[in-house]
């Protein structure tokens, strides 16, 4: 057998050894136990967001919301409490509310259900975001109260926060004793439009992880067997791949998620015909109960109330391991070894492109990079020096403080950037590049001047660096690699050729720019202020510094392969 071709047998053997059969769940619940009713949930929801208007973190009406949360829930039977703390937000300190409720069960395994109290400093009911959440919260609150102990623990959750990065469940999953104890979490966001047509799951973990493939399977099993309800469906292949790449969570199930607690967000399904409609209102004083519907609550309450009931039949809850991909239409589901494997494979190939590139002696080519070394570090360091004097601008005052996330969407923080800011960093940034430039000429001047072949065979191998730090961080998020192969195409070129280097230097970017385009275009409307969001997301260190160190050396690895090194000083006088 030609040795050629055992590398995609391997592959392709991995790739069918690891799609498996994804588990497969029979809801075993009682359906006509279910009670939720959405007439008395829309009253729950119209009395809250009526009675406490402009409840945005921090101000009267969010402490009042919460004592009455606190009453009602107690009401009903459950032990509540109220957990309080601050954060810094705008470069304020600013107060923020759990209201924390339990309904002791024969177990002290927890059940979790949250629904965020707080709403945007844009809106004004905040009645679908959250106010619809809160409803469908209280009541069924109500419901399993009213049904004695229950199997396990419930704990109902009001957080606060939600709009400045899930702050409130972020607190819960710190505070509490022992998150091995929680079975599942449930977030309720956004579960009351008129024209929602089904019900959505999202799994996205706080900075890292995918939440459990079992329990959103569970969701759609238990809503199938009442027999009237939407069927909530894992979302496709294409949104998990982007999901565990960019794992920026946007509802309460982040945190949970990024600890290990198996957890899922439910919220409604906008129809493509009313995603216009849908934009216009998020956010936004429109958010009244004049969108809001009844037989809509009735669904994703009755929804959410299968899940809870079927989590209570049962007696052992499956576990899970690592990141996945999973197919509805074959229900199949790929982890493990192939995965990695891909992985692993990918990152490989940069560190296999640095040992070819310039020959294989690798002694002689420790020798050569040693002289291509202060020419990265002359990009690298300069870019690295430009994240520090963000954090500085924060210092400062030039630009705010933020606990987690940056403002909240539509605030005119994110849509309006701090010009000074801006015009200082880019300055700075022109400044530190021409200083390690001149500091290369300086104190390189013993090296000669290092080969394309061995720039780029060094480069390579910091992207390979970099690759390998990504993949212990958040595997899916190589995704950014794939199009930084075309910087294998780039070869040195002079005169007109040069202009080819530089295209496939911007390719290499590709998906960069595409997700600069979706979700600061098309998701968020911030069209160009996507760019200051960006500054600010490293400024609060939203952005980890080795994780910004890692994404400046790629940039200066891609960057030396079209500078062209700095000759020495003692040459230019020459």
């Amino acid at each position: 057998m030609n040795i050629k071709l055992i590398p995609p047998f391997l592959i392709i053997f991995l790739l069918l050894v690891a799609c498996s059969p994804a588990p497969e769940f029979q809801a075993s619940y009682d359906p006509s136990t279910l009670r939720f009713d959405g007439a008395k949930a829309y009253n729950l929801e119209e009395k809250f967001v009526t009675t406490f208007p402009y409840r945005s973190s921090g101000q009267p009406n969010n402490r009042l919301a919460t004592e009455w949360l606190q009453q009602e829930l107690s009401s009903y039977g459950w032990a509540c409490l109220i957990d309080e703390w601050s954060v810094i937000n705008f470069s304020q300190e600013v107060p923020q509310r759990n209201v924390v409720c339990k309904l002791a069960g024969k177990s002290p395994k927890e059940i979790v259900v949250a629904a965020h109290h707080d709403i945007s400093p844009a809106a004004v009911q905040g009645a679908n975001n959250d106010g619809s959440g809160i409803a469908v919260m209280l009541h069924l609150a109500e419901i399993f109260a009213a049904d004695g102990q229950p199997p396990y623990t419930l704990a109902f959750i009001a957080t606060d926060g939600e709009e400045w990065g899930m702050l409130g469940s972020r607190r819960f999953v710190q505070t509490h004793p022992d998150i091995n104890r929680i079975i599942a979490m449930i977030s309720l966001d956004n579960m009351g439009m008129n024209y929602y047509n089904g019900m959505d799951i999202e799994a996205v973990g706080q900075f890292r992880k995918f939440g459990a493939l079992w329990l959103q399977l569970l969701a759609g099993e238990a809503a199938r067997l009442a027999g009237d309800l939407w069927v909530p469906q894992v979302r496709a292949p294409l949104d998990q791949l982007l999901g565990q790449a960019v794992p920026l969570s946007f509802m309460d199930q982040g945190p949970l998620v990024a600890a290990g607690v198996p957890a899922l967000g439910f919220a409604g399904k906008v129809p493509q015909e009313s995603a216009k409609l849908h934009w216009e209102i998020y956010h936004n004083p429109q958010d009244s109960l004049e969108y809001q519907s009844k037989d809509v609550l009735h669904q994703t309450g009755r929804i959410t109330e299968a899940l809870i009931r079927q989590l209570l039949a049962m007696d052992s809850f499956p576990s899970e391991s690592g990141p996945y991909l999973y197919s509805a239409s074959s229900r199949q589901v790929l982890r493990g070894a192939a995965l990695w494997a891909i992985f692993i494979g990918w990152v490989s190939i940069f560190f296999l492109g640095s040992v070819f590139i310039g020959g294989r002696d690798f002694k002689q080519k420790l020798r050569s990079w040693r002289t291509v070394l202060p020419h990265f570090l002359g990009l690298w360091l300069p870019l690295a020096a430009s994240i520090l004097m963000l954090y500085l601008f924060v210092a400062i005052g030039l630009m705010d403080k933020y606990e987690i996330y940056p403002a909240t969407t539509k605030d005119p923080e994110t849509l309006n950037p701090h010009w000074p800011a801006v015009i200082l960093f880019l300055l700075s940034l022109g400044m530190f590049l021409a200083l390690g430039r001149w500091l290369v000429r300086r104190f390189a001047g013993n090296l000669p001047a290092p080969g394309f072949k061995a720039v780029k065979s060094f480069a390579l191998f910091v992207v390979g660096l970099a690759g390998v730090y990504v993949l212990a961080l958040n595997p899916f998020s190589l995704l950014f690699f794939v199009p930084l192969a075309f910087w294998f195409l780039i070869n040195g070129r002079q005169g007109a050729g040069r202009l080819l280097d530089i295209l496939f230097f911007l390719l290499g970017g590709l998906l960069v720019y595409a997700l600069f385009y979706f979700f600061g275009f098309v998701i968020q409307h911030t069209n160009f202020a996507v760019l200051w969001y960006m500054m600010m997301m490293f400024s609060i260190g939203e952005v980890s510094f080795l994780t910004a160190l890692a994404v400046t050396a790629i940039i200066a690895a891609g960057l030396s392969m079209l500078v062209k090194p700095p000759v020495a000083a003692q040459d230019l006088k020459t």
